[in-house]
């Protein structure tokens, strides 16, 4: 799969006009009725649209995990068609702009761009859920890891994946006009300090909003936290709004206690 860019679209905010309300006719005698005026609402700002999304993706999450979707035995194209039928049926989307990607056990090392064979879930395994639906125009972009059994390692993990989200989302928003490259840095060295390998060489931040936003912008590596990006994060798009970021943390294993991963994924720049 090719690097595909994330990027808001312009959302058209309309203009206030005044908007007169026809009187109906009139009789020579009658007087003229002042007119009322009304205001256009002006479109939610883009920030509150995929806030909006991120919320329906929340729901979805919890869905997923209420339904009893994860469940061993079920391989990763029996999970992808639970979740499409999930997302369609119960939140009213069929348009998702990333596939839809269940990743288990050992294949949990592998970023979305990498084929891998079909995987079932045992009773003691790790499995992701990365999620690109579409609720109306708005994308969501979510992410999340769970882990089957007791193995602590595994929980560990998926602990440390929120504890360096977290960590790295405060340093973007204590410093937003670093360059993507200078974040990209920040996210992998977090990631060893927790003892793990950042587990994508190519990027850990991508931009998200209107869809389809990457058909867009393009490849383009200024508009991905990746170290070829000279930019600051907060430039603003060429359509001179904000940019909306979202950040992936995916961390890996060390292989002398298992071949696996975790996966975790939100809004950067958005409070959550």
């Amino acid at each position: 799969m090719t690097l595909l860019a994330s990027r808001n679209a312009y959302i058209p905010r309309a203009s206030a006009s005044n908007i007169p309300i026809h009187a109906g006719l009139r009789s020579p005698a009658s007087r003229i009725v002042p007119k009322a005026t009304y205001a256009v609402q002006n479109a939610p700002a883009l920030s509150e649209q995929l806030m909006g999304a991120r919320k329906i993706a929340v729901d979805m999450f919890a869905a997923i995990e209420s339904k009893g979707i994860l469940v061993p035995g079920c391989t990763e194209t029996d999970i992808d068609k639970q979740l499409f039928d999930l997302a369609a049926a119960d939140f009213g989307t069929r348009k998702h702009w990333h596939q839809r990607l269940p990743r288990v056990g050992q294949n949990t090392i592998h970023p979305i761009y990498d084929k891998v064979a079909d995987r079932a879930l045992q009773e003691d395994d790790i499995v992701y859920v990365d999620l690109g639906p579409v609720f109306g125009d708005m994308e969501a972009d979510f992410g999340r890891t769970y882990v089957l059994g007791d193995d602590a390692e595994k929980h560990k993990l998926n602990a440390a994946l929120e504890q360096v989200f977290n960590d790295c989302k405060q340093h973007y928003l204590s410093n937003p006009s670093m360059t993507g490259a200078e974040f990209f840095e920040f996210v992998r060295k977090t990631s060893s300090k927790c003892g793990y390998e950042y587990a994508n060489p190519n990027y850990c931040a991508h931009l998200v909003g209107k869809f389809s936003h990457d058909l867009e912008f393009g490849d383009d590596p200024q508009h991905y936290a990746c170290p070829e990006c000279s930019t600051p994060m907060n430039a603003l798009g060429p359509d001179n709004q904000e940019r909306m970021w979202i950040l992936e943390i995916h961390l890996l294993q060390d292989p002398g206690i298992g071949k696996y991963g975790g996966f975790y994924e939100d809004l950067l720049n958005i409070p959550t």
